[in-house]
């Protein structure tokens, strides 16, 4: 049984893990800050919400469009394509490259909550750096031969096809789109899942809206482009619940806007909304989780060699350090899980 299909989510954590310092813009100005003592690979700043607090066309009763060039989450291809650690070698040059330099380089991101964001430390800390640490553990026999470069989201997969970083370990879900690329995306290849998720809902903690089901009838609730929560609203959600959608990048732009009042509720995947429940007081997981996704590490298309130590070593994690990280992080969100069966290509 995979993570994604655990137990039913708490709606509260203790206090002390909680995130929110004096308003809901707290999390755009420590991601401000995080940007000053972490290595960011170059592209486009983050997309943050308006400040505007007009009510926007989507509120007033018209659904916001995406893009012209937002391409679906999902399309018709194989996503169990990840070689078995068992049928290939596993140094090849893609390997070779980092033992000669003697670290890994992992595009993390810097302010997703649960999975990789700041301690009271100033370290990056989650899931997904517990997982990069392993795999530098596997490569170089040492947990701390690792450079942390945060990627914004426009520019993960640039980042591993130009080499800036040898593995994304950034709850990215596998997806036909990042396989096959796009004209603005160049494909990349993903591991074995090392979690799996499903769409989710997040409401303020007062809210009458129970889950993705008709009580979102009239409401606005705000996903990401391109994403599987994209493709239920403009399908179900619209046809069968009436709900309103409001596309944006990121889920924490959909955060933004939840805190400002402006939508009524995120649709995102329940990993996500878990991280982002947890830094925002007052707010709550509602109802279960809608379909399945599953997020893998990515790496340069064609780096099998990489693939088969990453998938190796998500085997060997797998009952011990997979769980404990899981339970230390995740646990009191999403409730008890395993993690997800080898599947390989």
């Amino acid at each position: 049984m995979g993570a994604g299909s655990g137990g039913p989510a708490r709606g509260a954590a203790p206090r002390r893990d909680r995130r929110r310092v004096a308003g809901g813009w707290a999390t755009v100005w420590l991601a401000a800050v995080a940007l000053v003592t972490v290595p960011t690979v170059s592209g486009a700043a983050p997309h943050q919400a308006p400040t505007s607090t007009a009510r926007s066309a989507t509120q007033a009763g018209v659904p916001e469009q995406a893009p012209q060039n937002s391409a679906s989450a999902g399309g018709n291809c194989d996503t169990k394509v990840s070689p078995d650690p068992k049928s290939g070698s596993k140094n090849g040059a893609a390997v070779k490259k980092i033992k000669d330099r003697g670290k890994l380089i992992a595009g993390v991101a810097q302010n997703s909550n649960l999975w990789s964001h700041r301690n009271a430390k100033g370290e990056l800390a989650g899931f997904d750096i517990d997982l990069v640490k392993q795999l530098a553990d596997a490569l170089l026999g040492d947990r701390d031969a690792v450079e942390l470069r945060t990627v914004p989201v426009d520019r993960r997969q640039q980042a591993v096809d130009e080499g800036e970083v040898d593995v994304l370990v950034q709850a990215v879900p596998i997806t036909c789109r990042a396989l096959k690329g796009t004209p603005e995306e160049p494909p990349v290849d993903f591991s074995s899942p090392y979690f799996e998720t499903g769409q989710q809902v997040l409401v303020p903690e007062h809210s009458d809206i129970t889950g993705f089901n008709r009580t979102l009838k009239g409401k606005t609730v705000c996903t990401a482009y391109g994403s599987s929560g994209y493709e239920l609203l403009s399908d179900e959600g619209q046809k069968k619940y009436g709900a309103w959608m409001r596309g944006r990048p990121n889920a924490l732009d959909c955060l933004m806007l939840l805190q400002l009042s402006r939508v009524d509720a995120v649709l995102t995947d329940s990993g996500t909304a878990a991280g982002l429940a947890s830094q925002e007081d007052g707010t709550r997981l509602a109802g279960p989780q809608i379909g399945k996704d599953s997020y893998g590490v990515a790496v340069k298309d064609g780096a099998d060699d990489l693939l088969r130590v990453i998938n190796g070593t998500l085997e060997k994690a797998g009952k011990s350090a997979w769980q404990k990280s899981y339970d230390r992080w995740l646990k009191d969100w999403l409730g008890p899980a395993e993690p997800p069966e080898p599947q390989y290509g």
